[in-house]
């Protein structure tokens, strides 16, 4: 049994992408040859960490490779598993590239490869301490001899992998469909990987329906430019961020969008300042634009300055509470809002409690932000409840229930009292 494999009884949690605790197996079978059996998996994975210190010493995560355990035929279509894996004592969040560039050596001859993620929702996992991740990674196999190749991955083990003909006698050579050149599969890996380590979500992606204004989708993005790892170096923690929110009169004879408001941003970013093991210290800021573009006596626009912290509490049976209050100052305000500060005041806070099975990436939350008017008045309450469907798919949504009381639920309605329920899908949170 190679540790591709899954120990006998032992469920799979989901398809693709797969949040493992070695120490938390099913039995079904007889429990002392599934525990060691389990128990070596992890061993080895271990040991290959481990025969890298180096990287350990630098990466809170290692990735490993780990050859198929049955031969690939020339010609067609393999794959091989990456793992990483948390050495920490903390959690680490962690998306798999897309795409990966490798090249696959038979004796004299080396073949470029490209592996691509087959896990295609390309979501953040939490990786617990003392845990890993698994993503399953699939390439053409090029045409080599029959026997041993080795597969070699940038910032990841080289591995032996077995390869054999389709049809005994039949020449390599013939089997392979014609392919095109190298060079074109370089570029496009190159700009998966590329987008893969620099461009994640930000804030929560969803599209809801229900009272009036009836839809309201966000989505946003956030982009760091410089691909660097010092621990206090700003260019290393500098983002840009990009948040789009929506109100759709999508319910009526004639269909129009009520309001938008887009946020573009620049802020520095510091995850996890004092390394703690169960309370995390995040702290963030930037400078925020905010405008609705409706033009004329409708537009709506302010620029702020902000300082926004962010604790998690790690509490028991795999809940996290946490609070990331945000302060603000005003730069500017539009001619149309002059008194926005009254109503949308110089701080708000959002709390939240959320519960993660490590052993099988479900996850439930329940968000509230408070937002109240200099003047301790025109107060705004937004509550969000979400949570994962119980079907298993590489595209799995999380359900997304939203209610919000007072003033400012849009930009547009910044000044006015107003409340709304909506329901529907979530992407990311």
């Amino acid at each position: 049994m190679t540790i591709a494999d899954p120990p006998p009884g032992y469920q799979l949690d989901r398809p693709g992408l797969h949040l493992l605790n070695p120490y938390a197996v099913k039995i079904l079978g007889p429990a002392e040859l599934v525990f060691w059996r389990c128990m070596g998996s992890w061993l080895l994975l271990s040991a290959i960490a481990l025969a890298n210190p180096s990287s350990a010493s630098t990466e809170e995560v290692t990735r490993v490779l780990v050859s198929p355990s049955r031969p690939l035929t020339a010609g067609t279509r393999g794959s091989v598993w990456l793992y990483c894996l948390n050495h920490s004592s903390n959690a680490v969040n962690r998306v798999f590239e897309p795409g990966l560039s490798g090249t696959l050596t038979s004796g004299s001859n080396s073949f470029p490869v490209v592996l691509i993620s087959t896990n295609t929702s390309g979501t953040e996992t939490t990786i617990a301490p003392g845990n890993f991740v698994k993503e399953e990674y699939q390439f053409d196999v090029p045409p080599v001899a029959s026997g041993q190749a080795t597969l070699a991955v940038s910032n990841c083990n080289e591995i032996v992998i077995r390869v054999e003909s389709s049809v005994p006698g039949t020449p390599v050579a013939s089997q392979m469909p014609p392919t095109p050149p190298a060079t074109n599969a370089a570029p496009r890996s190159a700009l998966m990987e590329f987008l893969g380590r620099h461009i994640y979500a930000y804030e929560p992606i969803y599209f809801i329906l229900g009272q009036y204004p009836a839809a309201e989708f966000q989505f946003s993005l956030k982009y760091k430019p410089f691909d660097l790892t010092d621990d206090w170096n700003p260019l290393a923690h500098t983002y840009f961020a990009y948040t789009q929110t929506s109100f759709w009169d999508l319910i009526s004879r004639d269909p129009s969008f009520y309001d938008t408001s887009y946020k573009p941003s620049a802020f520095l970013f510091y995850p996890d300042i004092f390394q703690e093991t169960s309370i995390q210290f995040d702290l963030q800021g930037g400078i925020e634009h905010e405008s609705n573009g409706k033009g004329g006596t409708g537009e709506r626009s302010l620029n702020t300055v902000y300082l926004q912290p962010t604790i998690r509490f790690d509490l028991p049976a795999h809940f996290q509470l946490s609070f990331q209050p945000r302060v603000w100052d005003y730069l500017s305000l539009g001619s149309n809002n002059p008194d926005l500060p009254a109503y949308r005041g110089y701080a708000d806070l959002l709390g939240a409690l959320t519960w993660n099975e490590p052993g099988s990436g479900e996850k439930i939350q329940f968000a509230t932000r408070l937002r109240i008017g200099n003047e301790g008045s025109h107060a705004g309450l937004l509550f969000d409840l979400r949570f994962n469907l119980p079907f298993r798919s590489h595209f799995n949504p999380s359900i997304q229930l939203q209610y919000f009381t007072g003033y400012g639920q849009t930009l547009r309605q910044y000044n006015e009292d107003s409340r709304a329920f909506r329901a529907g899908v979530c992407i990311w949170y």
